[in-house]
């Protein structure tokens, strides 16, 4: 599923990375990689309507202003898939 993820992410001007221990759940992480990505939300729908996958609970504010959301695949194997935020280029350099 990860190459199916990875490339709803690259469509949409995200590179996507696993990080975290992996030992609970699947820790995703979405970078910008382009200059105006898609909306987070944009990407989360295209991933539950074209996967087996469902959003549990609400979405999530995070650390350096990445956002969470907390998706599901047969009701209990989850994945949290952060997105971090787009920054203008030179702005954080």
């Amino acid at each position: 599923m990860y190459v199916q993820l990875t490339e709803i992410c690259r469509a949409n001007g995200y590179a996507l990375a696993v990080h975290g221990s992996m030992a609970r759940d699947f820790d995703l992480i979405a970078v910008p990689w382009v200059e105006a990505p898609s909306d987070p939300e944009v990407v989360v729908s295209l991933i539950t309507n074209q996967l087996a996958v469902s959003r549990v609970g609400e979405l999530g504010i995070k650390e350096h202003g990445r956002i969470c959301y907390t998706l599901a695949m047969y009701g209990e194997f989850f994945f949290d898939f952060s997105f971090m935020p787009t920054v203008k280029a030179g702005a954080a350099c």
